[in-house]
């Protein structure tokens, strides 16, 4: 059975370019929203600094992250605008084909963690007392 996947990384923002980042995390979370129904959890953070960003995604499986790097496809070529680079991405579970040819393509470091070791997942609140009632 195929556990979920997590994929955490972090982006150095280009300078002066930090409000067009944010605008392209809240349009790539709509995009998800309404097309990835596998996708646990996708959110992103920013440092006070204004200078990175760091995403945080759970999915279903690592076929969910596959799904994800086809559709986000366009808004990852669209990045080298505000995006100057990675800091740091870790693929916790079976990384996805798609997810390590992109950063072998890039020349940037992924952490990698296959083995999934042990874990709990919860579903939302909601959801428990829907199941429940």
């Amino acid at each position: 059975m195929s556990g979920p996947f997590i994929f955490i990384s972090t982006y150095s923002v280009r300078e002066g370019r930090f409000e067009e980042a944010l605008a392209a995390c809240r349009a790539v979370v709509e995009l998800v929203q309404s097309r990835e129904p596998n996708m646990l959890v996708f959110q992103f953070f920013a440092d006070e600094a204004k200078q990175q960003i760091t995403s945080v995604q759970v999915h279903s499986d690592s076929a969910s992250m596959e799904n994800h790097m086809g559709l986000v496809s366009g808004h990852l070529a669209r990045s080298a605008d505000w995006l100057d680079s990675t800091t740091g991405s870790a693929a916790l579970g079976d990384a996805p084909a798609s997810l390590r040819q992109w950063y072998q393509a890039t020349g940037q470091p992924l952490a990698s963690f296959p083995r999934h070791v042990a874990g709990v997942v919860r579903p939302p609140a909601e959801e428990v007392a829907r199941t429940t009632a």
